[in-house]
């Protein structure tokens, strides 16, 4: 069975979470996309708010660990 791509437009509902000297801070919530470009992947979230303000934007590494926590963001 093939792998399902879901299209450039299709955002996910996400908590954004930062953490700081061993504190977990919540930044919001907000709307998620990745894009690539020029050998760059990048992760975006756009504030559920406020979508003019991006609550993050980061690099995408083989080094980085990701994962998706069960349940839906309250």
């Amino acid at each position: 069975m093939a792998h399902v791509v879901p299209p450039p437009n299709d955002k996910k509902r996400v908590k954004v979470y930062e953490l700081k000297n061993n504190d977990w801070f919540d930044r919001g919530t907000g709307f998620c996309t990745g894009r690539s470009a020029n050998d760059e992947s990048k992760v975006y979230v756009e504030s559920e708010e406020q979508p003019e303000r991006l609550l993050l934007e980061t690099k995408i590494t083989k080094d980085d660990g990701y994962q998706k926590q069960q349940g839906d963001p309250k």
